[in-house]
């Protein structure tokens, strides 16, 4: 249950801690006094959409901050234990809003993404807002309320069936896009033969035309290649007055005094090691001319390789030789693809048909519990609408047959006929507005037994009822509220009567800003307020509070 909550800058509310604790907790107070904004800040701590247009103005983010004691939900001990998250009976959650758009959920300080986070938080409480019991009247709606009163066998059927359909959808699109392949097979592979042909032809190597290019300029500067290695040969080597000649002489005038003297031994040797050097340069430009054959076939040839690795290269968008090759690759793994694809398309086949039988099967699971599961909350419906002063109520669960969905291959419609003798009807057609209320209480009391969830909230559940009928309604909270905590926003004197706790919403000015505020009541103060709630604050009025309160 919600042990105590704490509300910084969020609307009128600039710092507001709440302790909570067992049994039904009432707030009132007057129209406009931001009752149900108590209401949005818990609704933001579960998890809930995260409106900047909450933080209060002025302020650059709000936060909110609830201590939870889950000693009686073991679903939530689990999820904080699979998280390594337990902290022992009790467990903080915090959530964060920025003006900024951002947002954050903490666990006993641990960021959560909000899709986790909301896991959690659906375990502790489940809240009842503003108008949701208008949400009866949308039959679409109906199989999930259904739903929401199985046990945890009930939740696993719906999950298997989940995956089930999922799985049979993903093998329907690949047996579509199978089935498209193989219908453009035929001109898709005779395309395909004939560019890997053209490229299996061309024998391209990756960096081909770059060394093509390199030779090709070679060719082109023959002339003038030869004439510089010529010249460069003839100075070096070649001819009395070549390099090599010149350093020789130098090394042997150095020899006959480089032992009068450590430098000119160094300089002797120095030169010597010029000598060899230069030898070996004009011994290797010897062989690069011998080398040289600039034959114009070969340069033909160049060209004409060049002009095909272009052709090629302009008809695969600009390509290299290297993504020409891949290209090549890609292709012939294409190629191979289709010539397994009728095998590939039978498997598929087969698969979907086992997808879909797996699924039926799951469906048909679904089904029959659904079929007893309806049985069951028809009984508790009516006993739950008979506590509500609508004891002559039939409910009825009618299960049609509908098209296959993650939901199952059913949908669920409420019938009821609220006066004896008269044939059933769709809720959506005949249900009073205060009707709807007591029947969506009537749901969520079912619904709330199956779940085990600690923590209701009711945010003006009393819309459209007044009188026995608020009585009644109050009287159920009650009954509820012995076992699990129950938090309602109410405007009838009856509900706020029975309270084990009762808050007063209001608004303060301190001469520059308005701020909500909340009391807690007892005495006095709480008669002055059901006083206020019946009419009027005279003695008779209050009077007549003490006695709703006494009794």
């Amino acid at each position: 249950m919600l042990l105590s909550l704490r509300i910084e800058n969020i609307a009128l509310m600039d710092m507001l801690e709440i302790r909570f604790q067992k049994g039904l907790h009432v707030l009132t107070g007057e129209t406009g006094a931001d009752k149900s904004i108590i209401v949005d800040a818990v609704v933001l701590l579960l998890g809930g959409k995260a409106q900047k247009e909450l933080i209060r103005t002025g302020a650059q983010k709000a936060r909110v901050e609830g201590v939870f004691d889950i000693s009686d939900c073991p679903a939530a001990g689990a999820f904080l234990r699979e998280q390594e998250l337990d902290e022992g009976d009790e467990v903080t959650l915090a959530r964060e809003i920025t003006l900024a758009g951002r947002s954050s959920c903490r666990v006993n300080g641990t960021l959560l993404p909000v899709d986790q986070y909301r896991q959690l938080t659906n375990l502790l409480m489940d809240i009842h807002g503003q108008h949701e019991h208008q949400s009866l009247m949308d039959e679409k709606k109906h199989l999930a309320f259904l739903d929401a009163t199985g046990d945890e066998a009930h939740r696993q059927l719906q999950e298997k069936v989940k995956e089930a359909y999922a799985q049979w959808v993903e093998k329907k699109k690949l047996l579509v896009q199978l089935r498209k392949q193989s219908a453009d097979a035929q001109e898709r592979m005779e395309l395909l033969q004939i560019r890997v042909q053209e490229l299996r032809d061309a024998q391209l190597t990756p960096g081909e035309e770059d060394e093509l290019a390199r030779e090709r300029d070679i060719f082109k500067n023959g002339e003038k290649i030869e004439a510089s290695l010529q010249d460069a040969f003839e100075y070096v080597y070649d001819g009395a007055s070549a390099a090599v000649e010149s350093l020789r002489r130098a090394v042997a005038a150095l020899g006959s005094i480089e032992n009068l003297d450590e430098q000119y031994a160094s300089l002797r040797a120095r030169l010597d090691g010029l000598y060899y050097e230069t030898e070996d340069a004009g011994i290797t430009l010897r062989k690069m001319i011998s080398a040289l054959d600039f034959d114009p076939d070969r340069l033909e040839e160049i060209r004409e390789r060049l002009d095909v690795i272009r052709r090629l290269s302009r008809k695969y968008a600009g390509a290299s030789t290297g993504d020409m090759v891949e290209k090549l690759q890609e292709m012939e793994a294409e190629l191979s693809g289709f010539e397994t694809l009728d095998d590939r398309l039978l498997q598929t086949e087969k698969e979907e048909k086992q997808a879909a039988e797996k699924y039926a099967a799951a469906a048909a699971l679904l089904t029959q519990s659904r079929k007893k599961l309806a049985q069951a909350f028809e009984k508790e419906m009516e006993t739950q609408l008979k506590d509500l002063n609508m004891g002559g109520t039939r409910f009825q669960v009618n299960l049609d047959s509908s098209n296959a969905t993650a939901s199952g291959v059913e949908t669920a419609r409420f019938l009821i006929a609220p006066n004896r003798g008269e044939e059933m009807q769709p809720l959506s057609r005949i249900a009073s507005g205060g009707e709807l209320s007591r029947l969506m209480l009537a749901i969520k009391s079912v619904a709330a037994k199956r779940e085990g969830i600690p923590s209701m909230i009711f945010d003006e559940i009393d819309t459209g009822i007044s009188g026995k009928a608020a009585q009644v309604v109050g009287e159920k909270m009650k009954h509820i509220s012995r076992g699990r905590q129950v938090l309602c926003v109410t405007h009838l004197q009856q509900i706020a009567a029975l309270a084990d706790c009762h808050f007063l919403v209001e608004k303060a000015f301190d001469g520059q800003r308005t701020s909500t505020r909340l009391t807690i009541l007892d005495g006095e103060r709480r008669v002055s307020e059901i006083a206020r709630m019946l009419g009027g604050d005279e003695e008779s009025a209050k009077q007549h509070a003490r006695e709703m309160l006494k009794q």
